[in-house]
C-alpha cells in the first residue's frame, strides 16, 4: 500500500442533438465508470442508470476484487436484460473505468491505496491514460488509450482487414459488438494498471467528436480534473455536440517528487481467472503505442 493524493472532476451534457441524455456515469468511493446507454428513448437512460446503481453499490464495500467486481457486471447484465424484455426488446449499455482495490472515503484526499487498480470495458466508451513530467505537469504527447472497443470497426483493424483510415470510412463507428444487456451475454476486457497518473474516462461523445490531439490537449493543459472535464466536454459542444457526451477525469497522483514514478507507469490485460494479485511485474507491458 502507498499513499496518493486522489481527486476525479466530472461532466454529463445531453449534447446540441439529442433530447435526453442517456449516459450516466459514477465517480464515488474509488470507483470511476462511465455508462452510454443504447436503445432509444427513455430506454438506454434507463439501462445506464440501472449499471450505475449496481457499481454503486460496489463502491460501498470495502475493498474489491475480480469475483466482486464480476458480480457487479453479472448483475448489471441480468437488469438490463431483464429491462430489453419488459420492453419487448434489447436495451443496452456500455461501461468503462477505474476501479481501485481499496474503498475512497470521499472526504480524504490523500489516502492508503493498492499499488494496481483495474480498469474494465464493455462496448465503445473509452478509458485513456495520461503521465505527469518531473514538475507535475500533465504531458500530452503521453496519452495512452487503455481500453479497446468492441466494435466492427475496431475488428477490422485488429484483425489486419483494414487500415484504420479505410476502417473509418467504410464502417461506422457505432455499430458495436458487445454492450452490457445483449442477449449472448457480455465477455468484458480487463486491465491492471499502476494507479498513479491521470485516467481520462467518457462515453463516445467526446471521443468520436474530437481528434485524439485534441483531446490530447485540453485533457494536458487544466491542473485541476474538474475543470479538465469541463473543458473535455466543452471541446465536445464546440465541435458540433453530435452526442450525449460524458467525461471523468481521475487524478492519482504522489507527492511533487514523486511524479517521475509515472515514467513506470505500465498496464498490462488480465486473462481469464487471474487477478491483480497473480501478476509479477516482469509481465506487466507498456501499451503507450496504442492509439
Amino acid at each position: 500500500m502507498i499513499f496518493r493524493s486522489i481527486e476525479a472532476g466530472l461532466n454529463s451534457n445531453v449534447g446540441c442533438k439529442r433530447k435526453n441524455n442517456q449516459d450516466n456515469a459514477l465517480a464515488s468511493r474509488g470507483v470511476y465508470v462511465v455508462c452510454d446507454g443504447m436503445g432509444g428513448g427513455k430506454d438506454g437512460e434507463r439501462a445506464s442508470a440501472q449499471v450505475a446503481a449496481c457499481f454503486s453499490q460496489l463502491a460501498e464495500q470495502p475493498s474489491r476484487n475480480r469475483t466482486s467486481i464480476e458480480h457487479a457486471l453479472s448483475q448489471s447484465q441480468q437488469q438490463v436484460l431483464e429491462l430489453g424484455q419488459e420492453l419487448g426488446g434489447i436495451a443496452g449499455t456500455t461501461i468503462t473505468g477505474v476501479v481501485l482495490p481499496t474503498r475512497v472515503e470521499d472526504s480524504v484526499h490523500e489516502q492508503a491505496i493498492d499499488e494496481y487498480c483495474y480498469v474494465i470495458n464493455v462496448g465503445d466508451s473509452r478509458t485513456y491514460h495520461m503521465r505527469a513530467d518531473a514538475e507535475g505537469h500533465w504531458m500530452a504527447e503521453s496519452l495512452t488509450r487503455i481500453t479497446r472497443d468492441h466494435s466492427e470497426r475496431q475488428n477490422a483493424i485488429d484483425t489486419g482487414e483494414m487500415l484504420p483510415d479505410e476502417a473509418n470510412r467504410c464502417i461506422p463507428r457505432n455499430i458495436i459488438t458487445q454492450c452490457v444487456g445483449a442477449p449472448d451475454g457480455i465477455q468484458p476486457d480487463w486491465y491492471a494498471a499502476r494507479s498513479t497518473g491521470r485516467f481520462i474516462i467518457c462515453s463516445d461523445g467526446l471521443h468520436a467528436q474530437i481528434d485524439r490531439e485534441l483531446l490530447a490537449d485540453v485533457a494536458a493543459a487544466y491542473g485541476d480534473p474538474q475543470v479538465a472535464a469541463d473543458m473535455l466536454v466543452q471541446s465536445a459542444l464546440d465541435a458540433g455536440g453530435n452526442d450525449n457526451v460524458t467525461v471523468i477525469v481521475l487524478d492519482i497522483c504522489g507527492k511533487s517528487s514523486d511524479y517521475s514514478a509515472n515514467d513506470d507507469w505500465n498496464v498490462s490485460k488480465i486473462d481469464d481467472h487471474e487477478d491483480i494479485g497473480d501478476l509479477q511485474e516482469s509481465t506487466l507491458q507498456t501499451l503507450r503505442a496504442v492509439q
